[in-house]
């Protein structure tokens, strides 16, 4: 019964709750709780499943929790009290219970002050309750961090803790505040990639730029997303600034996977400059091409650019691309026209000489599209979109259930040879630079 009263309690946010059983706390005055974030907290957090970050707000709000309990009963730390009754007796290991299962957690200590005995804390003997935080509440959680109302989420935290509101002190703001915040602004720095595939797609009828890191380990990573009414500079050169502020190295050799978008082809180069190598998604081209290309003509056109695509020497690979763009020309100019443009940037992983798997995996933006297909899949019942950023928060919330799937990319023995001619192909266009300045 308990279990039952809890999650009804907690899914229906719109009714007042019941009072309490005895085996609640009982309410004192004035005390509250609240979790502070930054208002640009969903990028930071994109390195995160939605399981994992509820697990680790809950474990933030139980310490906390716990340690304002201490702050009650022994006074703030370091605080001279005449008559004191209980001191602080250091940690210890203990288990919390967040959705049916055990989690350690440090257990503060305390004792009487005329070392009588050991103090039981009320509030960790709630943690080891079964009912302590279900996984409804978890999920409520998640919600709440992702549109800003912090407080609904330390009452939602509350509530699955089974601890009142008046239990739990103000001093947790300043007690809790930098762990959120360094959990909410988690940096790059440490990691170094190897590639970097964007692609702008279409998502509930506005444009989301969506960034995937790859490490030099072949590991997958949600780096960014900008939502935006088109696929402009300013958005795309505003996503790869803010890579760029949070660790990511832009003075390193790095491959870039395009969707062909001259918007992100400029952002790059603004921010990268000569350290980019781009390729332009295959994909991408050989829809582009068609796009222009009346559909009798269209198998040909695929056998065509398969041909090309599929060479293992890089200037076969132009021959026979530029062949297509002369038999397209009698066809139709518009579509030469576009196979031209960029051509060169679409063979750019066979100019680094990858091959196999890696190669495959680098010549489109295809992660991004599948990661994609997790949040079209999971929004598919949603029939109205409001203003604001509801679409960035259920684009952000499918990529994080997307990466917590990830898996490291095929092909991912052969990047150190991938970075080997990063290096080579980079100092050859910064040595191009130079010349050109001399």
């Amino acid at each position: 019964m308990k279990r039952a009263y809890a999650n009804r309690h907690v899914l229906n946010k719109h009714k007042q709750p019941r009072p309490r059983s005895r085996g609640v706390m009982s309410v004192s005055s004035g005390r509250e709780l609240q979790l502070p974030l930054d208002r640009d907290e969903l990028l930071a957090m994109m390195q995160d499943s939605l399981d994992g970050l509820a697990v680790k707000l809950g474990l933030l709000v139980a310490s906390a929790i716990l340690e304002d309990e201490v702050t009650r009963l022994c006074g703030a730390r370091y605080e001279r009290q005449a008559s004191r009754k209980h001191t602080r007796y250091g940690h210890q290991g203990g288990v919390a219970m967040l959705a049916g299962q055990k989690l350690p957690i440090q257990r503060p200590r305390v004792r009487k002050a005329n070392g009588s005995g050991e103090v039981v804390l009320e509030n960790y003997a709630r943690l080891q309750s079964e009912d302590a935080m279900p996984q409804a509440v978890l999920r409520r959680m998640v919600r709440g961090v992702s549109t800003r109302d912090y407080e609904a989420v330390i009452d939602t935290a509350r509530d699955g803790f089974g601890v009142s509101r008046s239990c739990v002190s103000r001093g947790f703001v300043q007690a809790s505040a930098a762990d959120v915040k360094a959990l909410a602004e988690r940096q790059f720095g440490e990691e170094l990639f190897a590639a970097i595939l964007i692609d702008g797609v279409e998502y509930a009828g506005e444009t989301m730029v969506v960034a995937l890191g790859i490490t030099v380990e072949g590991r997958k990573r949600i780096l960014g997303v900008r939502q935006g009414a088109t696929e402009n500079a300013q958005v795309c050169t505003s996503l790869l600034e803010d890579l760029r502020d949070r660790g990511v190295d832009t003075g390193r050799a790095t491959l870039f996977v395009l969707d062909g978008s001259k918007a992100l082809h400029a952002a790059v180069v603004r921010v990268w400059g000569k350290h980019a190598a781009i390729q332009r998604c295959q994909v991408h081209k050989r829809r582009n091409v068609k796009a222009h290309v009346p559909q009798r003509h269209w198998p040909e056109l695929d056998r065509r650019l398969a041909e090309g695509y599929h060479q293992h020497d890089y200037a076969a690979a132009k021959a026979s691309l530029q062949a297509t763009v002369r038999w397209l020309e009698r066809i139709n100019a518009d579509a030469a026209s576009s196979l031209r443009e960029g051509l060169e940037e679409t063979l750019t992983v066979l100019r680094l000489g990858l091959t196999g798997a890696l190669r495959r995996t680098l010549s489109t933006t295809n992660p991004i599209e599948s990661a994609l297909s997790v949040t079209r899949r999971i929004t598919a019942r949603v029939t109205r979109w409001r203003d604001g950023d509801m679409r960035r928060r259920w684009c952000v919330a499918g990529l994080l259930r997307a990466e917590s799937k990830f898996n490291r990319i095929k092909g991912h023995q052969a990047i150190p040879s991938l970075l080997k001619a990063l290096d080579q192909l980079v100092r050859a266009q910064l040595a191009g630079v130079e010349r050109s300045v001399a």
